[in-house]
């Protein structure tokens, strides 16, 4: 070994001083510079990792908000669908009721005019009766002016009654 170092000239001394000299920077460079730079890449490599959790979970929740939006607004669909058909079940009902009610409206209107004819016509009935009688009345006594008592009279006026009361029957 010793002729190696004088072929090349070696300087043992100065060998161990570099030596010494690249530990010593080597550990500056390690506390320095390398720590501090492996403490920063840890962080970040941390903040990406912990980003990218945070992302995943976003998008979890996303398509979940996602799926219970399209829940919510099918069953939206479906209540809006039952409301116009309860809507649409109350107006034949309701519309039923008004025709019913209408129909009993008129048929009480048309009793009630049949009721007043009836009345009206049996008014007009004995109105007629009495200007028939009236009439029989004044003939008979122009025609027998005299000649017949108070007896025969009632009995005519009857006799014209009756047989009035037979052909209004007819």
């Amino acid at each position: 070994m010793g002729s190696l170092i004088e072929t090349f000239h070696l300087d043992v001394k100065l060998i161990i001083a570099q030596l010494v000299n690249f530990f010593i920077v080597a550990g500056v460079l390690y506390f320095f510079a390398l720590k501090p730079i492996m403490k920063i890449m840890n962080e970040r490599t941390a903040k990406i990792e912990k980003g990218l959790t945070d992302a995943q979970e976003i998008e979890e929740r996303l398509n979940k908000t996602q799926e219970e939006s399209k829940e919510l607004i099918s069953q939206a669909k479906k209540e809006s669908m039952e409301i116009i058909d309860n809507a649409n079940t109350k107006s034949e009902e309701k519309k039923k009721e008004i025709v019913t009610n209408a129909k009993k409206e008129i048929e009480s209107l048309i009793n009630q005019s049949k009721k007043q004819i009836a009345d009206e016509k049996e008014q007009m009935i004995k109105e007629v009766k009495a200007d028939v009688v009236d009439l029989v009345t004044q003939v008979s006594t122009k025609v027998l002016a005299g000649k017949i008592d108070a007896d025969i009279n009632q009995k005519l006026i009857e006799q014209a009654i009756k047989e009035t009361n037979k052909n209004e029957k007819n």
